[in-house]
């Protein structure tokens, strides 16, 4: 059945104000993909140049370490006098930026070499998780502390130590070493993430070492099962959006594995702050559509208006014609003249 002209005009008007709705709709979400995508390219960048940055801290603390390691394993270094010594264990290659001193610990935990004073101050470190840990026979090679308040110089700090051992194969002792981790702050806090933004540095297994914005009520915190640390886990490094275990706060993470440390650095963005210019853009595209759309539709309700009281009118016009003709053919032909 043919539809009437007013009512094809209506719905011609719909499906071009839904035309516009769909076009309006495609260059929102558009708008939302590419900042969505910008921020994971930012965020991806940045978290790289983290991971870069603390792997040469890392580096470079740790072939000072195994310099220490080999000179107490080493006769001729140990016979020298001790300013010589000390000199030879603690050279110019531990001035690495934000390392604390350097200690050695015999294999009860106690001090015997301190890198900065020629008689070393008096304390025990049988306690500490990075002594325990080779005392059992549990780890060899570099091994990274929970971060820790120092004993000797009360800042925070995050201790990286290493074992030496006899000809026996005994224990002899062990080197550690401290990062502060206002090292670390100072590389977080040069960066911006907006609002409700946050960077951690994780140790592999899951203990929280530092984080901006800072709290030191996290610090050592294991976040191990949460589902942000078992997608930090499941990769060397990559991108994903997920809620904090710590505040609750929705963020796009982009994490990476430090060097071959075990260490993870993030980078985390709320979501919100991500979206916040995307939401004002699609408010205000999004309300000149409606605009746009209500107006295409009163116009044709408007115009399809008009058209029938035209034709309405017609049809009357139409109707007295015929009537004014009906009543002329039934004269008789004389008055009709």
């Amino acid at each position: 059945m043919r539809l009437p002209a007013t009512s094809r005009l209506i719905l011609l008007a719909l499906l071009l104000s839904l035309g516009i709705g769909g076009l309006f709709a495609r260059s929102i979400w558009t708008l939302r993909e590419e900042a969505w995508n910008n921020a994971e390219r930012t965020n991806t960048n940045l978290v790289r140049a983290l991971d870069r940055s603390i792997a040469r801290t890392m580096e470079a603390f740790d072939q000072s370490l195994q310099g220490v390691v080999e000179g107490m394993t080493d006769p001729r270094v140990m016979a020298l006098p001790l300013a010589m010594r000390n000199l030879a264990l603690f050279d110019n290659s531990l001035r690495v930026q934000g390392v604390g001193s350097i200690l050695v610990l015999d294999p009860a935990g106690n001090v015997v070499m301190d890198s900065e004073h020629a008689v070393p101050r008096k304390a025990n470190f049988a306690d500490r998780d990075y002594f325990k840990v080779f005392e059992s026979g549990a780890h060899t090679g570099l091994y990274v502390g929970a971060p820790v308040r120092a004993r000797l110089s009360g800042l925070l700090s995050l201790p990286v130590s290493r074992a030496f051992y006899d000809s026996q194969g005994q224990l002899a002792g062990v080197v550690v070493g401290t990062i502060r981790l206002a090292h670390f702050q100072g590389l977080f806090e040069e960066l911006n993430l907006g609002a409700g933004g946050a960077l951690n540095l994780f140790r592999a297994d899951g203990v929280l070492v530092t984080r901006f914005p800072f709290s030191e009520d996290v610090l050592g915190r294991s976040l191990a099962g949460t589902p942000t640390m078992r997608n930090m886990q499941a990769a060397r490094s990559g991108t994903f959006t997920g809620r904090a275990a710590l505040d609750k706060v929705e963020r796009l993470y982009a994490f990476r594995h430090v060097g071959d440390y075990p260490l993870m650095v993030n980078v985390a963005q709320s979501v919100d702050s991500i979206l916040a210019g995307w939401y004002r853009s699609a408010w205000l595209s999004g309300s000149f559509a409606l605009v746009l759309m209500a107006a295409c539709v009163g116009l044709a309700v408007l115009f399809a208006r008009e058209l029938g009281r035209r034709q309405e009118v017609g049809a009357q016009l139409q109707q007295a014609e015929h009537d004014l003709r009906t009543i002329l053919n039934n004269l008789p032909s004389m008055i009709g003249y």
